[in-house]
C-alpha cells in the first residue's frame, strides 16, 4: 500500500504522481522534496505547448529523436492534453537548440 503524499507535494506549480506496484514517483519542484527522500535533482521541465489530442502518433517520437541526436537524455510525463520533457539542467541549452532545430516552439 503506498504512503500518502506528504502535503508539501501540492505546493509545487507543478507536480505529477505516478505508482506502480514497486514504487510511488512523485515530480515536482526540487526545492520542496524533503532532503529523507530519495531523489534526482538538477531537470528542467519543458512543456509542449500544443494540444496534442491521443489520436496523435510520432509526435514524442519527433521531439525525442531531436533530443537523443543532440545527446540529451529525457523523461517524458504525458497528460490527456499535452507533453511535458524533463531534461538535465546542465543540457537546458543544447535541448532548446535542438527542439527548436526541429521546428518546436520553445517559450523561455
Amino acid at each position: 500500500m503506498a504512503k500518502p503524499l506528504p502535503n508539501w507535494v501540492f505546493s509545487s506549480s507543478f507536480y505529477t504522481v505516478s505508482k506502480t506496484a514497486d514504487e510511488q514517483a512523485v515530480v515536482c519542484e526540487e526545492d520542496l522534496v524533503q532532503d529523507e527522500i530519495v531523489k534526482s535533482v538538477g531537470w528542467r521541465l519543458l512543456k509542449i505547448n500544443a494540444v496534442l489530442d491521443l489520436s496523435l502518433t510520432g509526435i514524442t517520437a519527433r521531439f525525442s529523436t531531436a533530443l537523443a541526436k543532440a545527446g540529451v537524455n529525457l523523461s517524458v510525463i504525458a497528460t490527456y492534453n499535452t507533453d511535458y520533457i524533463l531534461v538535465e539542467e546542465a543540457k537546458l541549452t543544447t535541448a532548446i537548440e535542438a527542439l527548436r532545430g526541429a521546428g518546436f516552439e520553445v517559450i523561455e
